[in-house]
């Protein structure tokens, strides 16, 4: 077989691709041929592998996860990658929602409030505008609180990110169908199924973990994921009243309250 120079590293390789990089060997020139290939290309790897790991969530949570972990991932969309994809939609479509309209009915009618749920009202936009990195941000405290709640049983740190990277795109999925129902659904009945949404958004993430750790006997189980959930909402009121408290005092500071 021909030996040729790789025209990314300058190695010599054979065969299709290089040893070395990976990069395919036979590069040709740029034009409307190259394009067409990459978006049949990148169709059919989205189709293939994101909505493959779409299903798999939806189905056998545990399963899936579990396999992914001990090697069995050339089907899936890069764990990562789908929660980055996922929480763009979700923040994109969040963007859509009146946050000024839904925020003012728990405020009431004086002119502070009125200027504090304005103030609110651009907090949350901003955090929408950017739900894809607050999600990746999020993704090592979670994990590290999976990862003290279950620690004995097997999973070390970095499978926990992997384990979660799952749990929210699954999250993330049907929050994806709860705020379509939003935008379509009128605002007094938004508000009364918010609650409704969370709960089933919670119970997917206790199926998910329930269903990973299913070979274990039940009452461990279900001790470990109320530790897991204790320790969660623990983490959770604690950064609220964090950044409500840097929220209130750049208020303060600004003359807005």
């Amino acid at each position: 077989m021909q030996q040729e120079l790789c025209k990314n590293c300058h190695q010599v390789h054979q065969g299709n691709f290089c040893s070395h990089c990976g990069q395919k060997t036979k590069t040709v020139r740029l034009d409307s041929s190259y394009i067409k290939d990459e978006v049949k290309y990148t169709i059919l790897h989205v189709n293939k592998g994101f909505f493959f790991t779409v299903k798999e969530l939806f189905t056998r949570p545990g399963e899936t996860i579990k396999e992914f972990i001990e090697g069995k991932r050339i089907n899936h969309y890069k764990p990562l990658l789908l929660v980055f994809v996922l929480a763009g939609i979700n923040g994109f479509l969040s963007l859509q929602l009146d946050f000024s309209s839904m925020i003012q009915q728990y405020g009431g009618q004086t002119q502070q409030n009125a200027k504090f749920m304005q103030e609110y009202s651009k907090v949350m936009h901003w955090f929408f505008a950017h739900y894809a990195f607050m999600e990746i941000l999020a993704l090592p405290i979670v994990s590290l609180v999976s990862w003290l709640s279950f620690k004995k049983w097997g999973y070390n740190y970095i499978e926990n990110i992997i384990i979660n990277c799952f749990a929210s795109g699954q999250r993330l999925v049907f929050g994806i169908f709860s705020i379509l129902l939003y935008i379509v659904l009128p605002k007094n009945a938004v508000m009364q199924m918010g609650g409704f949404m969370a709960l089933i958004t919670f119970g997917l993430t206790i199926w998910t973990y329930a269903s990973l750790y299913k070979n274990h006997d039940s009452k461990a189980i279900l001790l470990r994921i109320l530790l897991f959930i204790f320790l969660l909402l623990l983490v959770g009121f604690l950064l609220i009243v964090i950044f409500s408290l840097i929220f209130v005092i750049y208020l303060h500071k600004s003359g807005k309250i």
